[in-house]
């Protein structure tokens, strides 16, 4: 048995970013790409893992642009197999939400079980209703909706039912998830972890997720393929994110653990997102600030060949100050800055952001050093953000640890006095 198919996830259609149209658009036109793929490479069959909206409630355009790529689907006679994700559940007292619209319209097989008393009824999709489908003869479909805490319950549950089903001649099988995997995203929790995913394996060839917005793949065998469009800045650190084109062979000779598939991850156009950082530590003045500002912005917008973009490509620049801000905040032009970005990028939209903090807050920890060098370094740092004393900060340094010394060796007050006043008169003298 042979197929080829294309899974994708979280379009998040209708997010109107920044509240700005352009970015509302730029989701569609990357799902509309996508499906474009999967009609030129005229796949068997897509898998969509959940949030192809970005909310429940939607307005006419965002259902129009959904409706736009599915149709194209169907007129290529490729049927796009889902789940519903979290962002686009009905509300309880609807009696169908728009995923299941989309449904019965014939532009979706929604796939998800019948639960009775807390185990999964595995049933074929009949009348716009089951939990699994036959795209390709040979191969089948299950599919699993968001279902937050309930998933790790629902997934033993579909395990077991997996074991009971007959085979019916099945070669390959792929579960569809709107769910993550724990430890993907630092500090993101909500994902079943790999023990828990594993019940599956012995049923299940490809494991197709959606939910988290970081692509990755786990054992040949677990795929996400991230988020189309950028929902939130840090995602544009994973450029090679959008969809999976994969290829199913199983009558390929391989070794036992080798998959039946070839799955390759593939990046969609879209907008480009320039996230810039400057440290502001030694601009010690707001006119130094700016004027380096001005030549960073202008040599990294050559960098990325900012003048050979059409209004179309006009990028989303994110300029972040960070550091310690050595003069006072109330100096602080963050629309001066924000205008530098604008005249350098010509940006869609230009977000200017203020990380940094004032002199006297906290100071670097060290790890692994002793206690001398550690306040060493500590006061070097300090007398480096000072303006009064960065010039001569390993001087200052010096006397701060020499006056220290004659302190715990029970120096009188006037040896220490004495020591204070000969330093001192010492940095005057070379400054």
């Amino acid at each position: 048995m042979k197929a080829r198919f294309l899974h994708l996830a979280d379009c998040h259609l209708g997010y109107r970013q920044y509240n700005n149209t352009e970015r509302y658009d730029d989701f569609a036109r990357a799902f509309l790409a996508i499906i474009d793929v999967a009609i030129d490479q005229k796949v068997d069959f897509v898998i969509l893992a959940g949030d192809l909206f970005d909310k429940r409630s939607i307005e006419a355009l965002t259902l129009n642009q959904a409706m736009i790529g599915l149709e194209r689907l169907k007129a290529a006679n490729i049927p796009c197999i889902a789940v519903e994700g979290n962002h686009e559940l009905s509300y309880h007292n609807e009696a169908i939400g728009w995923m299941q619209f989309l449904a019965n319209r014939r532009l979706l097989l929604l796939l998800h079980p019948d639960f009775e008393v807390g185990e999964p009824q595995l049933k074929p999709y009949t009348n716009r209703k089951g939990s699994y489908v036959d795209p390709v003869p040979g191969l089948r479909v299950h599919g699993l909706r968001y279902l937050g805490s309930s998933t790790a319950t629902a997934v033993e549950g579909y395990a077991k039912a997996l074991e009971a089903q007959p085979k019916d001649d099945i070669q390959y099988t792929i579960f569809v998830a709107h769910a993550g995997v724990e430890g993907v995203i630092n500090e993101q929790t909500g994902g079943l972890s790999h023990r828990q995913w594993a019940v599956l394996h012995p049923y299940v060839d490809y494991l197709a997720l959606g939910h988290i917005h970081k692509p990755f793949d786990f054992d040949h065998w677990i795929y996400n393929p991230g988020s189309p469009e950028t929902c939130s800045l840090f995602e544009a650190t994973w450029p090679h994110r959008g969809y999976y084109l994969v290829e199913v062979d199983t009558e390929r000779p391989r070794a036992e653990d080798e998959p039946k598939h070839n799955a390759q991850l593939h990046a969609n156009p879209r907008r480009v997102i320039h996230r810039l950082d400057i440290k502001t530590d030694l601009l010690t003045l707001p006119t130094d600030l700016i004027a380096y500002t001005k030549e960073y912005l202008q040599r990294k917008a050559r960098d990325f060949g900012v003048n050979k973009l059409s209004d179309s490509q006009r990028p989303v620049v994110e300029l972040q100050l960070t550091g310690v801000l050595p003069f006072d905040r109330s100096a602080l032009d963050l629309a001066a800055l924000e205008l530098l970005v604008q005249e350098a990028f010509n940006p869609l939209i230009a977000l200017v952001k203020n990380f940094t903090h004032s002199v006297d807050f906290g100071v670097e920890f060290i790890e692994g050093v002793s206690r001398l060098e550690l306040e060493r370094r500590v006061l070097s740092e300090l007398m480096n953000r000072d303006t009064r004393f960065h010039t001569q900060s390993e001087q200052w340094v010096e006397l701060t640890l020499g006056l220290k010394r004659l302190a715990l060796s029970n120096a009188s007050p006037e040896a220490i006095l004495d020591e204070l006043t000969g330093q001192m008169a010492g940095l005057q003298t070379h400054s």
